[in-house]
């Protein structure tokens, strides 16, 4: 029995003190339901996966949202940092550009053309015991990008929010 209410009371201390999970988001109410038109499948992959750990929804028309996320370009890119002595790319550098506006439920302007650029690098030895595991860590990193571009939309969208509470 005191087991079981020594754990009790850790949990409530630790919701008390405000404890979360690292990565957490809290969105404001007008972010809880979000439209997202012109993105690609991976751009709308993070957002549905970001909105669903954050209790919010992705809905399917613009009418049922509290914001509105216009993609107008998206651009992903993989540049060689270094070569070895042999030619081989040793090192990439991935990019990931995201130009946005965001617009409210009435369809007014909060951020018009906002750009964000988002960058990770990776060692790459060419191997061919590594070859596949590289093609893994790029695809595993190349989702990070997309979810920390998304964390970016939502933190800005968050500040334009707070900016024009009355």
């Amino acid at each position: 029995m005191t087991k079981n209410s020594v754990v009790l009371m850790l949990v409530f201390l630790l919701t008390a003190c405000g404890y979360h999970l690292r990565g957490a988001i809290q969105l404001p109410e007008a972010l809880k339901k979000i439209y997202v038109r012109g993105a690609s499948a991976e751009l709308s992959n993070a957002i549905a996966t970001t909105f669903r750990s954050a209790s919010g929804e992705l809905v399917t028309t613009e009418a049922d949202a509290g914001m509105i996320l216009n993609v107008i370009n998206e651009d992903y890119r993989r540049r060689t940092i270094s070569i070895d002595s042999s030619g081989y790319s040793n090192e990439y550098d991935l990019v990931y550009r995201l130009t946005f506006d965001l617009l409210d439920n009435q369809g007014v302007v909060l951020v018009a053309a906002k750009t964000i650029e988002v960058s990770k690098s990776y060692f790459n030895t060419q191997s061919s015991f590594t070859m596949l595991s590289k093609g893994n860590e790029e695809a595993v990193l190349r989702k990070e990008l997309y979810a920390q571009a998304v964390r970016s939309v939502i933190d800005r969208a968050r500040a334009e929010l707070k900016k024009n509470l009355p």
